[in-house]
């Protein structure tokens, strides 16, 4: 599976307080990187091509949202990443709904500073689930997912909820 992104993937929680790092997509680093990708010879399964890091990828988790928070996991940091497929399934514990979201970085960026007007890349996005699968091929470009108990666009609970998420990118088939 190969996994065209320039730097580590990132998983965000309301914990974190729904930052993703620095703003600025180019990552430095102290070890080796042969490609500037910023992730590490060491680690980075394509040193030599800095659209790629990774030959396969997979996030599972089982987060607990607050109303008002969200949970985010860079898929691509790339510009220029295109062809992987994008799969998650989704399961929340109960009948609370939850928004699945992918953003392009730009969009992200003011969603994290508060912004609440934001266009989500609906192809990829699923609003108001309780349990949703999808698998598709990415466009090209810097995106990110979102596990989303804010009020964008669908309106939190009081309650807390625990989601359970498998996100994989990979190769195309």
């Amino acid at each position: 599976m190969q996994q065209s992104r320039r730097a580590f993937v990132t998983v965000i929680a309301g914990i974190a307080g729904g930052c993703l790092g620095s703003r600025d997509s180019s990552r430095t680093t102290t070890a080796p990187d042969t490609d500037a990708d910023g992730v590490p010879d060491r680690v980075d399964d394509y040193p030599t091509d800095a659209r790629r890091a990774f030959e396969e990828f997979r996030a599972e988790g089982t987060p607990t949202l607050h109303p008002g928070q969200f949970s985010a996991i860079a898929l691509t940091n790339s510009p220029e990443a295109t062809g992987d497929v994008l799969h998650y399934d989704i399961a929340v514990e109960g009948d609370t709904k939850i928004d699945c979201l992918v953003f392009e970085r730009e969009a992200y960026d003011a969603y994290v500073d508060g912004a609440r007007d934001v266009s989500i890349v609906s192809e990829y996005s699923r609003i108001g689930v309780t349990e949703t699968t999808l698998t598709e091929t990415l466009d090209e470009g810097e995106y990110l997912f979102s596990l989303d108990y804010t009020d964008l666009l669908t309106e939190p609970r009081e309650q807390s909820v625990t989601v359970s998420r498998l996100l994989t990118l990979a190769d195309q088939p």
